[in-house]
């Protein structure tokens, strides 16, 4: 099917580049949940694949059977993981100045106001946010007409229509990783 709309999949394509070549976060939370939820992983590399940030995160309260089903952390695993409390500070500073790229931004910037708010602490504010969902939702162009918008894809579709290997789906640095290479393959 051709593209909706080729200007907008040129912006995608030079957003992409930008992000490639600049000073760059990419971050990944896994979490107890969607809705007032805690993160159980943060994941975090540069625009260079160097890992930034890997840790378990050890929430106030047990770790859903849902939530363990899609991501596979157990309460067991997170037994002996640091608190929110004792990282803040750390993701702090490595966002602090930053754009920070999530695959689903709305999502994890969510996350970060929820467990900010629940250990009262002010907000982690990169300099900006921007989403590589929405970005490759432009890129590949299929247009929802019923939405009015480009159809979102998840990470292990979108990586998939572009050859990117699917590596440790629903793992923080996993799913960083495999950002950065979908990003690389828009950026071609």
């Amino acid at each position: 099917m051709a593209h909706h709309n080729p200007v907008e999949q040129k912006k995608a394509r030079a957003w992409a580049q930008h992000m490639i070549e600049g000073d760059v976060v990419i971050i990944d939370f896994e979490t107890t949940g969607f809705n007032d939820a805690e993160i159980v992983q943060i994941g975090a590399v540069n625009q260079d694949g160097e890992i930034l940030m890997n840790t378990l995160v050890k929430p106030t309260e047990p770790i859903p059977y849902q939530a363990t089903k899609v991501h596979g952390i157990t309460d067991a695993m997170v037994a002996d993981a640091p608190p929110f409390k004792e990282i803040y500070v750390k993701l702090s500073v490595l966002l602090a100045g930053k754009t920070a790229i999530a695959f689903n931004a709305d999502f994890e910037k969510k996350m970060i106001v929820s467990v900010c708010k629940r250990h009262s602490l002010p907000l982690i504010k990169p300099a900006q946010w921007d989403c590589a969902m929405k970005t490759y939702a432009r890129f590949k162009g299929d247009w929802n007409p019923r939405k009015r918008s480009y159809t979102w894809h998840s990470l292990s579709n979108a990586c998939l229509q572009q050859k990117v290997a699917v590596i440790n789906a629903h793992n923080a640095i996993g799913d960083c990783l495999m950002t950065l290479k979908l990003i690389e393959a828009m950026a071609k």
